[in-house]
Formats: C-alpha cells, sequence, structure tokens
C-alpha cells in the first residue's frame, strides 16, 4: 500500500477532479490476473496526448506499483498518479511558478496526484526539500503537467545500458504487456529485468537477468541466483526524504518496520 499523506485528501480528490485527462485514455482498461491494468494502443495513443492542470500533493516515500527499481532511478523525481501506467506515457512534466521538472510516473496512487517532496518543494519554492530552510508546508497547490517523450527521463534513470530498471520477480506482467502487444513502445526496447525482488532494493541479489522469450508463451526470467530470493541486498539503498522535515531516510523493504 502506498505511504500517502492523508491530511491531504480532500484538496488531492478535488484536483483528481480537475484534471483534464481524456476519457478515452482510461476507457475499458484491460486487466491482468494479477490486477494490473493494461491499455490498448489507441488508449496509449490518448494518454500520450495529455495535459492540464492538477491538484499537487507531496509523496516521501518511495514505490513502484509496475516494479521499478528506486536504486537505480532518481526518487527524488517520481511521480504517484492515480492514471494507469503504460508502455510509452510515463515521462511528465510538470510546472508551477515558472518552474518545470520531469518526472516518472512509475506509481499508482489511490487518487491523488502526488511527485516526489523533494521536487514538489521546488516547484513551490524554488528550492528542493533536502535544503531544508525552504521547506513550506502546505495543502497543495495547482500545477499544470503535459505527458513528454519518454527519452526526455532518460537523465533520471541510473542504469549503465540507460534502460529503466524493473524487478524481474514482479514486473513480469506489466512487461510481457508491453513486448506482446506494444512491441514499439519505448518500454518494449528500453527495460532491464534485475534479480532484485522489491522496488525499494532491500531482498535479493543486484545482477541482471535474461529476459524470458515471451513469445513462445516463458514468463520466467532466468537469473544467476535464485529469482526472487529473500536474501537480504546490501549496497543498494533507496533514501526517502521525508515530509514535512526534509530529513533523508532509508527506505524499508518488505516486513520492515
Amino acid at each position: 500500500m502506498l505511504h500517502k499523506i492523508f491530511s491531504f485528501g480532500i484538496l488531492a480528490l478535488f484536483g483528481t477532479f480537475l484534471s483534464s485527462v481524456t476519457a478515452a485514455a482510461i476507457a475499458n482498461p484491460v486487466l491482468a490476473a494479477n490486477g494490473t491494468t493494461f491499455l490498448s494502443d489507441g488508449q496509449t495513443s490518448a494518454r500520450l496526448a495529455a495535459a492540464g492542470e492538477i491538484w499537487l500533493t507531496p509523496h516521501d516515500k518511495y514505490s513502484s506499483s509496475i516494479g521499478v527499481l528506486g536504486c537505480k532511478v532518481d526518487v527524488k523525481h517520481v511521480a504517484y498518479w492515480p492514471e494507469s501506467i503504460g508502455c510509452d506515457d510515463f515521462c511528465i512534466e510538470v510546472s508551477y511558478g515558472g518552474r518545470s521538472v520531469t518526472l516518472l510516473r512509475v506509481d499508482n496512487s489511490a487518487a491523488a496526484h502526488d511527485i516526489s517532496f523533494e521536487n514538489w518543494n521546488y516547484l513551490e519554492t524554488g528550492y528542493p526539500a533536502s535544503e531544508k530552510n525552504h521547506i513550506q508546508p502546505s495543502a497543495g497547490f495547482n500545477a499544470q503537467y503535459k505527458t513528454v517523450n519518454p527519452n526526455q527521463c532518460r537523465g533520471l534513470i541510473k542504469t549503465a545500458s540507460g534502460k529503466l530498471p524493473f524487478s524481474a520477480a514482479t514486473s513480469i506482467n506489466y512487461i510481457s504487456n508491453c513486448v506482446l502487444n506494444h512491441p514499439n513502445h519505448w518500454v518494449a526496447r528500453n527495460f532491464e529485468l534485475w534479480n532484485i525482488y522489491d522496488s525499494q532494493c532491500n531482498l535479493a541479489h543486484n545482477e541482471i537477468c535474461e529476459t524470458p522469450d515471451f513469445k513462445s508463451g516463458f514468463n520466467q526470467a532466468k537469473c544467476p541466483h535464485t529469482l526472487g530470493s529473500q536474501d537480504k541486498l546490501v549496497g543498494q539503498d533507496v533514501w526517502n526524504i521525508r515530509y514535512p522535515s526534509g530529513d533523508a531516510e532509508e527506505a524499508k523493504g518488505p516486513g520492515e518496520p
């Protein structure tokens, strides 16, 4: 479950109403067995054109519903939105007060349009939250957004290949959908599967896995160590910037207090 700043709930719901994402972009999605929602080509194309106004609130704990690994992307530039995530509409630009940030939209929220607290504070004040002296807590603000070319998010990806890193154990339905149903879309051509179990990078092994042959019906990656291992992973820490203090805190993995 996503961590939410619940005091913002009513205003966040109002912001969701203001969003101008077209009805065609979210109509009749395909629901996979694991509950992941997939979009058709036509729906994804409609979403690529999405732009408008949202009520923007801060988020201070990294997570990813599609299994993007926080230790291999810039978690200070992440969006947590209610809309389903397609295979080439995950890169967005949000603007406010003459400032803009580019964000990876790799997680779903229940209703709010959240972004990482670090850059939420930057948009509001001109200073990142980690600088602390310029934190300005508030209930949120109206901001402009637009979906941009995925290549504009390459600078937020920290893998040596520049490909978006996914958990081989938990992302396989999302990846197989992109590969089989949207082969020309960005994710289908620019992903890596890693043998890291959780998005906070606390379990398994820091190693790249071999992509299964989806077209032949296989759906399990081959890794040097056991896929989905619960071994403790060291040295791949994810650091959250907490609201409203601006303090850095190591992200916890499954089962950790």
